[in-house]
């Protein structure tokens, strides 16, 4: 029509020009033509003109803004609910509930109903219907705790049993309370904010005690000759480390805080919290081992330059490394003594008896054995048994490998298939005897092993089953616990070759053999070693079986 409408314009144009020479019918002919189109083109505007003109005015009055869509304030509808009639056909013959409403079981419609007297709230569907047998059930339609929890339609009281028989005036109380100290606790803090503001002008030296830390760079040279230079580089190393020490310390003593509460008290934001810590004691000890860096940028003349002015002074004579190794769990037994006596003979006297305390103190390894005793005890359901677990797996991965090599013989001469079968075997003996309880004993006898043998099974269940929800926490802890031992080691390494860098074999200014007494050290300073020959226990992932069903439901949980 717009086509045709637009083509009779430009034609009646042509025609109204020579219109003289054309006969009035034609002319008629082409004006109602041309009226018809401009109609079927331009109709729908006219027809609502008219329509505006003879319609009433109120029913083209504008409309009023729809209200703003709410939250519904009412239940919705229970799409789940059985037909009212036949609901109370059945229930015609039941007598009234007297304290909770009655809640009948499976219907045709694969979901709980209810009674008249429950709650005006819809049903959730729990499973496949089972024909019209009812059992007369004290639960509330399939609803959860907290559905139950917050309904409280037409002012029906909520059931004693969502709360375990407490009564809700005490819980109401708890609550209020617990909001009442909150916000008491706010208003003291803002008051102490506000009076800390009014009663001083704090200072950046003053809050740091600047005075105190820039002025306690005395060199000794300076007090018996002429000063060198780079004795204030080494004084300002040591006091870093020092003061890194003590931040460690205080990080360290938190986390054996939280592990003191006992496996019952510890949840999933604890360990976090201690992985947390853990992590800035790490990042610590990266600094300490790059801080070497620094110390050797001073070559072995100029260490010689003041080395003679410090003995006896020693690194040895660190109280507060000592107490970090005791804090972690180094027990005495790997202690070297130095010059014949045990190592709190070259502490000061009375810096003794606080790093002795420490020896028989809960140390964070023991804290960590127990913490994964009682971690396996909650796995071990039924007649789970993880290392009976871990023997059928090895068991079931040598045979897989077995079969391969009897697959590929042909390959292979009939010496080299022996000799593989043989490695096989002896590996999965050997991987067998890892998880035998009364071999792990003789370790712990010879003291190889330091946690006991549930405790161990726990390591390697927690490396083993790392993604979990559950376990992915505790493998944090342990992993930042392993990378603190690693970075002890580092640095005890780098400081036994910048020792052998500056002196050579000579002994050390606290009367130690230098170099050689380091190196020894090192050797037997490890103290989370269990944690890190865990790794000697585990299977690939493809060769772990499913766990049973009710041990990986505590998997998935955290607690």
């Amino acid at each position: 029509v717009f086509y045709c409408t637009h083509r009779m314009d430009g034609l009646f144009l042509t025609l109204g020009r020579g219109c003289v020479s054309f006969a009035p019918e034609m002319i008629i002919v082409v004006v109602l033509a041309t009226g018809i189109l401009y109609f079927l083109r331009y109709g729908n505007v006219l027809l609502r003109i008219l329509q505006g003109v003879f319609v009433k005015k109120h029913e083209f009055a504008p409309k009023e803004a729809e209200p703003v869509p709410m939250m519904r304030t009412e239940p919705p509808p229970n799409f789940w609910a059985r037909d009212l009639s036949e609901s109370k056909s059945r229930n015609e013959d039941s007598p009234p509930p007297q304290l909770n409403p009655v809640v009948y079981g499976y219907g045709n419609s694969g979901a709980f109903q209810e009674s008249e007297e429950s709650w005006d709230r819809p049903s959730v569907p729990m499973g496949p219907a089972f024909g019209d047998s009812r059992m007369k059930r004290s639960s509330f339609g399939g609803k959860p705790d907290w559905y139950r929890m917050i309904s409280n339609v037409e002012g029906k009281s909520r059931p004693d049993s969502v709360f375990h028989n407490v009564e809700e005036e005490e819980i109401s109380k708890v609550d209020c309370d617990s909001l009442r100290g909150f916000m008491d606790r706010n208003s003291m803090r803002s008051r102490n904010v506000w009076k800390s503001k009014t009663s001083q002008q704090i200072n950046y030296a003053d809050y740091l005690q600047l005075d105190k830390i820039l002025s306690a760079q005395e060199l000794e040279t300076s007090k018996w000759d002429e000063p060198v230079h780079d004795e204030h580089m080494f004084i300002v190393i040591h006091q870093a480390y020092e003061l890194w020490f003590k931040q460690i310390l205080f990080e360290i003593d938190s986390v054996v805080s939280i592990l003191a509460q006992g496996h019952e008290h510890i949840r999933t934001p604890q360990i976090n919290i201690s992985c947390s810590r853990l992590g800035r004691v790490v990042q610590i000890m990266r600094i300490l081992v790059q801080q070497h860096d620094v110390l050797e940028t001073m070559d072995a003349h100029d260490f010689l330059e003041f080395r003679d002015f410090l003995a006896p002074a020693s690194g040895f004579q660190s109280k507060q490394f000592r107490i970090l190794e005791n804090t972690l769990g180094m027990s005495p037994d790997q202690r070297i003594q130095h010059s014949g006596c045990p190592y709190f003979d070259q502490l000061r006297f009375s810096d003794r008896q606080q790093v002795i305390d420490t020896e028989t103190a809960p140390t964070v390894l023991s804290y960590i054995g127990s913490l994964l005793e009682k971690t396996m005890e909650s796995l071990e359901v039924g007649n789970f048994d993880f290392a009976a677990y871990m023997k059928a797996a090895i068991n079931e991965a040598a045979e897989h490998d077995r079969k391969a090599i009897l697959q590929h013989r042909t390959r292979m001469s009939p010496a080299d298939e022996r000799k593989k079968l043989d490695e096989l075997e002896k590996k999965r003996e050997a991987h067998l005897r890892l998880f035998s309880e009364e071999e792990h004993a003789k370790l712990l006898a010879i003291k190889i092993r330091k946690l006991s043998f549930k405790a161990t099974m726990a390591v390697v269940f927690v490396q083993s089953f790392r993604l979990q929800p559950a376990i992915a926490p505790l493998y944090c802890l342990i992993t930042r616990l392993v990378d603190i031992d690693e970075l002890m080691g580092q640095w005890r390494h780098r400081h036994s070759a910048m020792v052998l860098r500056m002196i050579g074999s000579r002994s050390g200014t606290g009367g130690s053999s230098g170099h050689a007494y380091l190196e020894a050290v090192l050797q037997r300073s490890r103290i989370f070693t269990d944690l890190t020959h865990a790794s000697h226990y585990l299977l690939p992932q493809h060769a772990l079986p499913p766990l049973p069903r009710a041990v990986s439901v505590k998997t998935t949980v955290p607690a």
